[in-house]
């Protein structure tokens, strides 16, 4: 069952915001380096032109012709910077569809309907003729057998 959230809003949302895209920003960019490796080394030992490159992410993100220089322009495109930008937008997508459902819970505080079902009357009416069997013949405050409150006035 989802948890409440237990910690008080900030006060510099702004500053959250901030730090929120920083980070995504960072992850991003770390993702995309390490799939340009990986991808960069796949591109190289499906064309068969050199050995398998070092992990070194920031220059198969800025300059991956250093790392494979015998790949042609085309096949470090596609390798190098394509493949892998639609696999970190993919990954971003889905991080991001995660996180939004993960924050999505009760964001005022506030009783949702689905919170409130067990207190409507049936509810209520059924668990005390459970709890107590001797009201199964009684009817609920406001069944059928209400009688009004001021009786009518004639003239």
């Amino acid at each position: 069952m989802f948890s409440p959230r237990t910690s008080a809003p900030s006060t510099t949302t702004g500053s959250d915001a901030l730090l929120y895209l920083l980070f995504g920003v960072l992850g991003a960019a770390m993702a995309f380096g390490s799939l340009a490796w990986l991808t960069g080394n796949l591109t190289n030992s499906m064309v068969g032109i050199g050995p398998w490159a070092p992990f070194r992410a920031t220059e198969a993100l800025l300059h991956p012709e250093v790392l494979w220089p015998a790949l042609s322009a085309t096949a470090l495109l596609i390798g190098a910077r394509i493949v892998p930008g639609l696999l970190t937008v993919a990954l971003v997508t889905t991080g991001v569809v995660l996180w939004s459902r993960w924050r999505a819970g009760s964001k005022s505080g506030l009783a949702r309907k689905v919170d409130l079902a067990p207190l409507l009357d049936k509810e209520i009416v059924a668990k005390a003729k459970s709890l107590r069997p001797s009201l199964g013949g009684r009817e609920g405050k406001r069944g059928r057998s209400r009688r009004p409150r001021h009786p009518a006035r004639h003239p």
